[in-house]
C-alpha cells in the first residue's frame, strides 16, 4: 500500500478512535465526572460496556442503536461525533501533510490538529449545556504557547509575539464585544467561555484567522439565529451558543481564510495608500 495511503487511512481511523473519546468528555465533564474512572457504561442502566461493544461506528450499527443490556437507545451523537471527528482529522491532514518533513514540523502539527479536532466537544458541549469547560481552553492556551517553544522558520521571540497577538485579538475581540453589548442590552452579550476559546485558537492560529474566524462565525451565527427565530425554534431563554459558530468560522479560516484574509487586508492597504 502506498505510504500516503496508508496515513490518510490511518488518520481516519485514529480520527475514529479520538471521537469514541470525545462522547466520554461530552458526557462527562459538564456532570463534572471523572473522564478516567468508572469505565464506558450505558447511562440508562450502569451496564459496563466490553470492548467488543465499544467499537467506534461499528458498534452502533451491530448493536441496532440499542444497548444490549437494557434496550435503552444510543443516540446518533455518538456515530456522528466519530465520524466528523475522522473526517476532520482526515482533511488536516491531507491539508498540511505536505509541510510536514521533521521532528518539529510534526510537533507542531500534531498540536495544531488537536487544537481543531477538539472543537468538536466543545460545540457538543455548548450546544447541550451552554458552557465552554475550561478544563480544555485553558490547557489549550498553555498548549498554543508550548507549541510556540517548537523550533520553525522564524525565531522564538516572533513566535512568541504571534502567539501572544492571536491570544490578545481572539479573546480581546470578543471581551470587547461582550462589553459593549453588555452595556448596551443591559445583559450579558457573551459568555467568558466564548472569550478564552477564542484565546485559545488566536494563540495557535495567529491574529488574521482569529479575526476571520470571529468575522465567518459573526455572519453564520446571525443566519442560523434568523432562521431559528423565522421557525421558531430558539429556546425558552432564547440563547444561541456561540461557540459551535466560532468553532466552525475558525476551522473555516483554517483552511480557506488566510488566501481571503490576505486579499482583503491588501485590498484595505490599497485603499488607504490610495
Amino acid at each position: 500500500m502506498d505510504i500516503g495511503l496508508f496515513l490518510t487511512f490511518f488518520a481516519f481511523c485514529f480520527g475514529l478512535v479520538v471521537g469514541s473519546f470525545f462522547n466520554v468528555l461530552i458526557w462527562r465533564l459538564p456532570r463534572n465526572e471523572s473522564i478516567a474512572s468508572p469505565g464506558s457504561h450505558c447511562p440508562a442502566c450502569n451496564r459496563p460496556i466490553r470492548w467488543f461493544e465499544n467499537m467506534p461506528l461499528l458498534s452502533f450499527i451491530l448493536l441496532r442503536a440499542r444497548c444490549p443490556g437494557c434496550k435503552a437507545p444510543i443516540s446518533w451523537r455518538y456515530p456522528a461525533v466519530e465520524l466528523l471527528t475522522a473526517l476532520l482529522m482526515t482533511g488536516i491532514w491531507l491539508f498540511f501533510r505536505d509541510g510536514i518533513h521533521s521532528w518539529n514540523e510534526w510537533a507542531l502539527f500534531v498540536l495544531r490538529a488537536s487544537s481543531l479536532v477538539v472543537l468538536i466537544p466543545l460545540s457538543a458541549i455548548d450546544i447541550k449545556h451552554y458552557i465552554l469547560p475550561d478544563s480544555i481552553t485553558i490547557p489549550g492556551i498553555a498548549a498554543a504557547i508550548l507549541a510556540a517553544f517548537i523550533p520553525r522558520d522564524i525565531p522564538l521571540l516572533m513566535a512568541l509575539r504571534d502567539c501572544g497577538l492571536g491570544l490578545l485579538t481572539g479573546g480581546g475581540m470578543l471581551l470587547l464585544v461582550g462589553l459593549i453589548g453588555s452595556w448596551i442590552f443591559k445583559k450579558e452579550a457573551m459568555g467568558m467561555g466564548d472569550v478564552k476559546l477564542m484565546a485559545f485558537l488566536g494563540a495557535f492560529w495567529g491574529w488574521e484567522i482569529a479575526l476571520m474566524g470571529i468575522i465567518f462565525a459573526s455572519f453564520v451565527g446571525a443566519a442560523a439565529g434568523g432562521v431559528m427565530l423565522l421557525f421558531r425554534k430558539l429556546g425558552p431563554d432564547h440563547r444561541i451558543p456561540f461557540g459551535p459558530f466560532l468553532a466552525a468560522g475558525t476551522v473555516a479560516a483554517v483552511f480557506a481564510g488566510k488566501t481571503i484574509a490576505g486579499a482583503y487586508f491588501g485590498l484595505m492597504e490599497r485603499v488607504i495608500r490610495f
